[in-house]
Protein backbone atom coordinates (compact mmCIF):
# COMPACT_ATOMS: atom_id res chain seq x y z
CA UNK A 1 0.00 0.00 0.00
CA UNK A 2 1.19 3.42 -1.00
CA UNK A 3 0.66 5.88 1.19
CA UNK A 4 1.59 9.91 1.86
CA UNK A 5 3.64 11.80 4.16
CA UNK A 6 3.99 15.19 3.50
CA UNK A 7 6.51 17.67 5.42
CA UNK A 8 4.78 21.15 6.18
CA UNK A 9 8.20 23.15 6.22
CA UNK A 10 7.58 26.53 8.76
CA UNK A 11 10.09 27.96 10.83
CA UNK A 12 9.26 27.08 14.73
CA UNK A 13 8.94 30.73 15.41
CA UNK A 14 5.46 31.27 13.34
CA UNK A 15 3.29 30.17 15.79
CA UNK A 16 0.08 32.63 15.18
CA UNK A 17 0.39 34.15 18.30
CA UNK A 18 0.49 38.42 18.78
CA UNK A 19 4.22 38.17 19.83
CA UNK A 20 4.92 35.87 16.61
CA UNK A 21 2.88 37.60 13.76
CA UNK A 22 3.89 40.80 14.45
CA UNK A 23 7.60 40.12 13.88
CA UNK A 24 9.31 41.39 10.79
CA UNK A 25 10.58 39.07 8.07
CA UNK A 26 14.61 39.58 9.36
CA UNK A 27 13.06 39.02 13.10
CA UNK A 28 11.53 36.03 12.33
CA UNK A 29 14.57 34.88 10.38
CA UNK A 30 16.85 35.86 13.26
CA UNK A 31 15.22 33.84 15.87
CA UNK A 32 15.05 30.66 13.55
CA UNK A 33 18.71 30.82 13.90
CA UNK A 34 19.43 28.44 10.59
CA UNK A 35 17.05 25.53 11.74
CA UNK A 36 15.27 25.70 8.69
CA UNK A 37 18.30 24.62 6.94
CA UNK A 38 19.38 22.24 9.93
CA UNK A 39 15.97 20.48 9.80
CA UNK A 40 15.65 20.82 6.27
CA UNK A 41 18.74 18.79 5.35
CA UNK A 42 18.44 16.22 7.99
CA UNK A 43 15.10 15.20 6.24
CA UNK A 44 16.58 14.97 2.73
CA UNK A 45 19.45 13.19 4.45
CA UNK A 46 16.67 10.98 5.82
CA UNK A 47 14.46 10.28 2.86
CA UNK A 48 17.51 9.95 0.49
CA UNK A 49 18.97 6.97 2.34
CA UNK A 50 15.36 5.48 2.41
CA UNK A 51 14.86 6.89 -1.07
CA UNK A 52 12.16 8.04 -0.76
CA UNK A 53 10.13 11.24 -2.03
CA UNK A 54 7.80 13.20 -0.18
CA UNK A 55 5.71 16.49 -0.61
CA UNK A 56 7.14 19.72 0.88
CA UNK A 57 4.50 22.11 1.63
CA UNK A 58 6.38 25.49 1.81
CA UNK A 59 6.37 28.90 3.51
CA UNK A 60 6.56 31.24 0.82
CA UNK A 61 9.05 33.31 3.53
CA UNK A 62 11.60 30.14 3.60
CA UNK A 63 12.15 30.82 -0.07
CA UNK A 64 13.26 34.50 0.80
CA UNK A 65 15.24 33.37 3.57
CA UNK A 66 17.22 29.99 2.20
CA UNK A 67 16.33 29.77 -1.52
CA UNK A 68 19.19 27.06 -1.73
CA UNK A 69 17.10 24.88 0.76
CA UNK A 70 14.37 24.93 -1.44
CA UNK A 71 15.77 24.71 -4.90
CA UNK A 72 17.84 21.67 -3.22
CA UNK A 73 14.55 19.97 -2.20
CA UNK A 74 12.85 20.05 -5.90
CA UNK A 75 16.69 19.29 -7.41
CA UNK A 76 16.20 16.22 -5.27
CA UNK A 77 13.00 14.68 -6.87
CA UNK A 78 10.48 15.88 -3.84
CA UNK A 79 7.31 17.68 -4.66
CA UNK A 80 6.87 21.62 -3.82
CA UNK A 81 3.61 22.74 -2.17
CA UNK A 82 2.44 26.19 -1.27
CA UNK A 83 1.87 26.60 2.82
CA UNK A 84 1.04 30.31 2.40
CA UNK A 85 4.26 33.22 2.57
CA UNK A 86 4.18 34.05 6.30
CA UNK A 87 2.42 30.93 8.38
CA UNK A 88 -0.87 33.40 7.90
CA UNK A 89 -4.25 32.03 9.29
CA UNK A 90 -6.89 31.94 6.32
CA UNK A 91 -9.61 33.68 8.22
CA UNK A 92 -10.53 35.49 5.13
CA UNK A 93 -9.91 35.38 1.21
CA UNK A 94 -8.06 39.04 1.01
CA UNK A 95 -5.65 37.20 3.51
CA UNK A 96 -4.97 34.08 0.69
CA UNK A 97 -5.01 36.70 -1.76
CA UNK A 98 -1.59 39.08 -0.38
CA UNK A 99 -0.29 35.46 0.82
CA UNK A 100 -0.20 34.88 -2.67
CA UNK A 101 0.67 38.21 -4.32
CA UNK A 102 3.98 38.08 -1.64
CA UNK A 103 5.12 34.73 -2.61
CA UNK A 104 4.95 36.06 -6.72
CA UNK A 105 8.92 34.79 -6.56
CA UNK A 106 8.13 31.54 -4.97
CA UNK A 107 5.05 31.20 -6.85
CA UNK A 108 6.52 31.61 -10.70
CA UNK A 109 9.89 29.63 -9.57
CA UNK A 110 8.47 26.09 -8.42
CA UNK A 111 4.55 26.37 -9.88
CA UNK A 112 3.22 24.07 -7.15
CA UNK A 113 0.05 22.69 -7.74
CA UNK A 114 -0.63 21.21 -4.47
CA UNK A 115 -1.75 23.27 -1.26
CA UNK A 116 -2.12 23.53 2.62
CA UNK A 117 -3.36 26.08 5.05
CA UNK A 118 -2.07 26.41 8.09
CA UNK A 119 -3.58 24.92 11.01
CA UNK A 120 -5.96 23.29 8.13
CA UNK A 121 -7.97 26.07 7.97
CA UNK A 122 -10.06 26.76 4.70
CA UNK A 123 -13.42 27.77 3.99
CA UNK A 124 -14.75 27.10 0.40
CA UNK A 125 -14.69 29.48 -1.16
CA UNK A 126 -10.22 29.83 -0.84
CA UNK A 127 -10.61 26.60 -3.54
CA UNK A 128 -11.70 29.18 -6.20
CA UNK A 129 -8.89 31.21 -5.73
CA UNK A 130 -6.44 28.74 -5.49
CA UNK A 131 -7.71 27.36 -8.86
CA UNK A 132 -7.05 30.71 -10.59
CA UNK A 133 -4.03 30.70 -9.34
CA UNK A 134 -3.07 27.36 -11.13
CA UNK A 135 -3.48 25.09 -8.21
CA UNK A 136 -4.75 21.70 -8.67
CA UNK A 137 -5.48 20.13 -5.09
CA UNK A 138 -5.82 21.32 -1.84
CA UNK A 139 -4.85 18.87 1.48
CA UNK A 140 -6.07 20.80 4.29
CA UNK A 141 -9.24 19.23 5.66
CA UNK A 142 -9.38 15.83 7.94
CA UNK A 143 -11.83 12.97 6.75
CA UNK A 144 -12.68 9.39 7.50
CA UNK A 145 -13.53 9.01 3.71
CA UNK A 146 -10.54 8.80 1.29
CA UNK A 147 -12.66 9.15 -1.42
CA UNK A 148 -10.97 12.53 -3.37
CA UNK A 149 -14.01 15.26 -4.13
CA UNK A 150 -13.54 18.08 -6.54
CA UNK A 151 -14.92 21.88 -4.76
CA UNK A 152 -14.64 24.82 -6.68
CA UNK A 153 -12.58 23.25 -9.37
CA UNK A 154 -9.77 22.22 -6.97
CA UNK A 155 -9.60 18.58 -5.70
CA UNK A 156 -9.73 17.92 -2.32
CA UNK A 157 -7.21 15.53 -0.56
CA UNK A 158 -8.21 15.28 2.73
CA UNK A 159 -5.45 14.28 5.73
CA UNK A 160 -6.29 11.16 7.07
CA UNK A 161 -8.92 11.12 10.35
CA UNK A 162 -10.13 7.52 11.64
CA UNK A 163 -13.19 7.22 13.65
CA UNK A 164 -13.45 10.98 13.56
CA UNK A 165 -9.36 11.14 15.00
CA UNK A 166 -7.36 13.54 13.03
CA UNK A 167 -5.00 10.34 13.01
CA UNK A 168 -2.96 12.14 9.67
CA UNK A 169 -1.74 14.90 11.87
CA UNK A 170 1.88 15.17 13.15
CA UNK A 171 0.71 15.43 16.89
CA UNK A 172 0.23 11.90 16.59
CA UNK A 173 3.29 11.22 15.50
CA UNK A 174 4.87 12.77 18.69
CA UNK A 175 2.07 11.35 20.69
CA UNK A 176 2.52 7.66 19.52
CA UNK A 177 6.13 7.86 18.19
CA UNK A 178 6.79 4.46 16.54
CA UNK A 179 3.60 3.06 17.92
CA UNK A 180 1.73 5.10 14.81
CA UNK A 181 2.46 2.28 12.69
CA UNK A 182 -0.34 0.72 14.49
CA UNK A 183 -2.92 3.29 13.30
CA UNK A 184 -1.48 3.35 9.66
CA UNK A 185 -1.48 -0.91 9.25
CA UNK A 186 -4.71 -0.56 10.51
CA UNK A 187 -6.08 1.94 7.85
CA UNK A 188 -3.90 0.15 5.09
CA UNK A 189 -6.11 -2.65 6.20
CA UNK A 190 -9.42 -0.98 5.23
CA UNK A 191 -8.06 -0.83 1.60
CA UNK A 192 -7.12 3.04 1.59
CA UNK A 193 -3.98 5.39 2.02
CA UNK A 194 -2.50 7.23 5.25
CA UNK A 195 -2.61 10.64 4.49
CA UNK A 196 -0.27 12.40 6.63
CA UNK A 197 1.79 14.84 7.67
CA UNK A 198 4.34 16.56 9.98
CA UNK A 199 7.00 19.72 10.86
CA UNK A 200 10.10 20.06 9.96
CA UNK A 201 10.63 20.94 13.51
CA UNK A 202 9.76 17.70 14.74
CA UNK A 203 11.98 15.98 13.09
CA UNK A 204 14.82 18.05 13.96
CA UNK A 205 13.91 19.98 17.35
CA UNK A 206 15.02 23.66 17.53
CA UNK A 207 17.77 24.64 20.17
CA UNK A 208 17.19 28.13 21.68
CA UNK A 209 13.44 28.29 21.19
CA UNK A 210 11.08 30.78 22.97
CA UNK A 211 7.88 29.00 21.86
CA UNK A 212 6.27 27.71 23.40
CA UNK A 213 6.94 29.01 27.18
CA UNK A 214 6.45 26.62 30.24
CA UNK A 215 2.96 29.19 30.54
CA UNK A 216 1.84 27.77 27.40
CA UNK A 217 2.58 24.62 27.87
CA UNK A 218 1.19 24.66 30.90
CA UNK A 219 -2.09 26.44 29.71
CA UNK A 220 -2.34 24.41 26.36
CA UNK A 221 -1.09 20.76 27.77
CA UNK A 222 -2.39 19.27 24.35
CA UNK A 223 0.36 20.53 22.96
CA UNK A 224 3.31 18.92 24.40
CA UNK A 225 3.08 15.74 21.57
CA UNK A 226 4.59 18.95 19.42
CA UNK A 227 7.74 18.80 21.81
CA UNK A 228 8.89 15.04 21.74
CA UNK A 229 11.52 14.71 19.22
CA UNK A 230 9.93 12.72 16.09
CA UNK A 231 13.34 12.02 14.14
CA UNK A 232 13.35 8.18 15.26
CA UNK A 233 9.19 7.88 14.62
CA UNK A 234 9.83 9.93 11.12
CA UNK A 235 12.68 7.64 9.51
CA UNK A 236 10.94 4.13 10.88
CA UNK A 237 8.15 5.49 9.25
CA UNK A 238 9.65 5.89 5.94
CA UNK A 239 11.90 2.83 6.24
CA UNK A 240 8.92 0.42 6.97
CA UNK A 241 5.87 2.14 4.95
CA UNK A 242 5.70 2.90 1.25
CA UNK A 243 5.29 6.52 0.18
CA UNK A 244 5.35 9.08 -2.67
CA UNK A 245 4.18 13.02 -3.40
CA UNK A 246 0.67 13.51 -2.94
CA UNK A 247 0.43 14.93 -6.41
CA UNK A 248 0.42 10.53 -7.56
CA UNK A 249 -3.23 10.98 -6.24
CA UNK A 250 -4.13 12.73 -8.83
CA UNK A 251 -2.96 10.36 -11.60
Amino acid sequence: MINYLSIDLESWASPNLPEFINLKSREKKKLDNGHIKKSALEILRILKKHNTKLTFFVVGQMYEWYPDVVDKIAQEGHEIGYHTHDHEVLTNTSILTKSIKKSKKFLQRYNPIGFRAPRTVLKPNHLKILKDHGFRYDSSIYSDEHEKKKINGILEIPITSFAKVPVGSGYFIGFLGKHVKLLYKAINKTGSPVVSYIHNWQVLRPKGYTFPTKKYLLMNPHYWPYMVDCQGAFEYLVENFRFKPIKNLLQ
